[in-house]
């Protein structure tokens, strides 16, 4: 029996996993944690052959846990999740080692085809930085924001890199101080890590992005790599591999269609990408205008969107005008906000009249599939309409986690 343990602060993230990840995998247990200290615990009292943790957590951050796992149970992988996107972690640079990165919301089946592959090869760390990239473990630092000192030790070697808020503000590593300091950790061969979260920087020494740093860092590489005649002349160099990680946003993959039919003036050819092939509908050619921009609400609608299954995803005044809206080819948004909002109303009212307090969220079933609706503020409601067979716990968490966001964005 192989092991698979889950660790998310959100439970509706914990049920989803727990009921849908090993489908089709025989002898595969999924085991479920809402914090690090509850993995760790769990760690030590049986074995484990895979973790799958949230990075934002409350105490324990998924870095934290990351490291400790990889200090203490060093024959188990780790895979981290995060809904916080960012051009740092492209999938196919963080695929290639033992650790594994996942942005939310994900594709199940990806990340089930992920599990099964690690759990055949049987991939695990090696309780050194060989067997995680530290340049990985600074950006996720700065990615989850932490205020914390990364400790670097080897056999002969000592360095700290210091975090606030996720920016990398001093480090020192034997009588160098600031830049040169964090240059030198970053070419340490080997080691051992040590997150301590909370520590404050003595000093200020280090001012530029964490992007500008890690290019510079992997332009110092590529240079002393250059110097080195016996390196073969088609492997990818550092600073290829630093800035491929840099690249900008692929654009959306599915057949959307900004409010009321945006004309489009250019069809693109779809890769032959399999993953790309199941979200999208078989009926409807992708096309994007040449010079469409999203709004800053769109950008969070793509989320919905992004599932699969979820075509339309739109934000409607009470009132029933249409707001914004991201909605597949030939779907026509302002109807949808219209006739919802006579549906939302009508959810609200019968809440009101059973003494059930306020809306939360409301779903009707119907024979194509599901349309949910969930207020935003005291102005507007999202409405979010799906195909069947579409994972709806996947649709409800995307709606606790974006509610808020969208009310800041639209100022509701």
């Amino acid at each position: 029996m192989k092991r698979v343990l889950v660790v998310d602060d959100e439970e509706d993230m914990l049920w989803m996993l727990q009921r849908n990840l090993n489908k089709g995998m025989k002898n595969v247990e999924i085991l479920a944690a809402k914090s690090g200290e509850e993995a760790l615990a769990l760690l030590s009292d049986r074995s484990v052959n895979l973790v799958i943790t949230d990075i934002n957590m409350p105490g324990m951050s998924g870095l934290d846990l990351l490291i400790e796992i990889n200090n203490r149970f060093p024959g188990t992988g780790v895979i981290i999740m995060t809904a916080y996107p960012s051009n740092a972690y492209e999938n196919k640079a963080m695929m290639s080692g033992s650790l594994r990165f996942i942005e939310k919301p994900f594709d199940i089946k990806v990340v089930r085809a992920i599990v099964e592959e690690v759990l055949k090869e049987n991939e695990g760390f090696q309780g050194t930085v060989d067997g995680v990239d530290l340049v990985d473990i600074v950006q996720f630092n700065s990615l989850s924001k932490a205020t914390a000192a990364l400790k670097v030790t080897t056999s002969d070697r000592e360095g700290m890199i210091f975090f606030m808020e996720g920016a990398v503000v001093h480090a020192m590593c034997g009588k160098e101080n600031g830049e040169e300091a964090f240059f030198t950790i970053l070419g340490f061969n080997g080691g051992s890590l040590q997150n301590i979260r909370g520590v404050q920087p003595p000093v200020i020494s280090i001012h530029k992005s964490i992007e500008a740093l890690l290019f510079e860092s992997a332009v110092k590489s590529d240079e002393e790599a250059s110097l080195d005649e016996d390196d073969p002349e088609d492997e990818l160099s550092p600073i290829d591999e630093i800035t491929s990680r840099f690249d900008d946003e692929k654009p959306p993959t599915q057949a959307l269609s900004p409010t009321p039919a945006a004309a489009a003036s250019k069809t693109e050819e779809i890769p032959n990408d399999p993953q790309i092939s199941e979200n999208i509908s078989d009926t409807q050619p992708i096309t994007f205008s040449e010079d469409f921009e999203m709004t800053e609400i769109q950008k969070i609608l793509a989320e919905f969107t992004n599932i699969e299954g979820v075509h339309t995803a739109c934000l409607v005044g009470r009132d029933g005008f249409l707001l914004d809206s991201l909605a597949r080819a030939g779907i026509d948004s302002e109807m949808i906000g219209a006739i919802a909002s006579s549906g939302f109303g009508s959810a609200e009212s019968m809440g009101n009249q059973l003494g059930q307090g306020d809306l939360k969220m409301t779903m009707f079933e119907f024979a194509n599939g599901p349309v949910m609706f969930a207020p935003v503020g005291d102005d507007a409601f999202l409405v979010i309409v799906a195909d069947q067979e579409t994972n709806l716990g996947w649709i409800r968490i995307s709606i606790k986690k974006n509610a808020k966001k969208i009310k800041e964005v639209a100022a509701l």
